[in-house]
């Protein structure tokens, strides 16, 4: 945790979180659908080509949102590319059968250990409770719901870039929920596991940022969150401190 950052935190109204890979573990459904579809070596390190495939999305994705790329083909491509940087040639044919069964395992996803907790502290001391997340409106809502986060989380105040019209990491998304919102951008604090589109897109917008590193991966731009954590648990304890 950056104890430094910790202390000069200042106060602030409204606290946001973005959703795959925070709010849940989504290398546990990739994991499942990987494992039915390739037939990767027993110790194939799952777990780094995960982290390429979510390195492949992200950039991918800025290519998707501009309107060159079609969201089948990103999410064939940022498979195959991952998988290629270790030397496993993955077809087309499986990239989409492995995508076909990650969603399938999506809809019976869990909320990781510790952001109910949060998210109580959050309203206890009567912040704004949002989300923002990339990604078409019905798949990412689908995966709210099967979370239960629709019960939690009012409608609207849940932003999903193909609904708004700008994606992750452009900070106008962030100025955009500011400005329907009404917080304004250095009130806002926002949770999230990606450097590239939740803590360098967020802090570009002024916001105040919380990074949730859970893989362990490093930064590549010179922004400074406010605090680093490894375990979405370390959250309420973070709160905590700026919160009393």
């Amino acid at each position: 945790m950056n104890k430094e950052a910790s202390r000069n935190m200042g106060r602030f109204e409204a606290v946001f979180f973005d959703l795959d890979d925070t709010m849940y573990d989504s290398l546990s459904p990739f994991r499942k659908a990987a494992l039915a579809v390739l037939a990767l070596p027993a110790d194939f390190p799952l777990e780094t080509a995960y982290r390429r495939v979510r390195y492949h999305s992200d950039r991918l994705w800025e290519i998707y949102a501009e309107g060159h790329m079609e969201l089948e083909e990103m999410r064939v491509q940022r498979v195959m590319l991952a998988f290629a940087e270790f030397d496993l040639a993955v077809t087309r044919e499986q990239s989409a059968a492995v995508q076909a069964r990650y969603i399938e395992e999506q809809g019976r996803i869990e909320l990781s250990d510790g952001v109910l907790e949060a998210i109580a502290l959050v309203r206890e001391a009567g912040l704004g409770l949002g989300m923002v997340t990339n990604g078409p409106v019905e798949h990412q809502m689908a995966k709210i719901r099967a979370l239960g986060l629709d019960r939690i989380v009012a409608a609207d105040r849940i932003f999903i870039s193909d609904g708004v019209g700008i994606a992750k990491p452009d900070p106008r998304i962030f100025e955009h929920v500011s400005d329907v919102t009404g917080h304004a951008p250095e009130v806002c604090l926002y949770i999230g596991d990606s450097w590239r589109n939740d803590i360098a897109g967020a802090m570009e917008a002024g916001w105040r940022s919380v990074w949730l590193n859970r893989r362990g991966a490093a930064p590549d731009t010179d922004h400074a969150p406010h605090a680093e954590i490894r375990d979405i648990r370390e959250l309420s304890a973070l709160l905590k401190t700026w919160l009393y």
